[in-house]
């Protein structure tokens, strides 16, 4: 059985980021400059920040893909590998 794990480390500064947003001064300055808010809320130094926008919308390929789920065909692998790449590109309403 495949398990991924979350670090209560991780999920805090995924709920920071979830909030910052989600607002749009702290989106504006976490766009603006990455590396100073990521720095801020102690997120990895490494971190490539990718915003997307009306006009553009980033396609996010996993690093590591299961090879035998792949050859087996697991149809519901590939729906947790959209799910992942696609993240939450898709708008139900366009963004200002």
């Amino acid at each position: 059985m495949h398990a991924i794990t979350t670090s209560k480390t991780e999920l805090e500064l995924g709920a920071t980021l979830g909030a910052m947003i989600q607002n749009t001064e702290t989106r504006a300055r976490l766009v603006e400059n990455s590396t100073e808010v990521l720095a801020q809320i102690g997120a990895q130094s490494d971190l490539t920040l990718l915003a997307d926008t009306a006009d553009l919308v980033h396609l996010v390929i996993p690093a590591e893909i299961d090879a035998a789920r792949v050859a087996a065909g697991d149809e519901s692998y590939f729906e947790e590998l959209g799910k992942a790449a696609l993240g939450s590109c898709m708008y139900e309403e366009m963004p200002d």
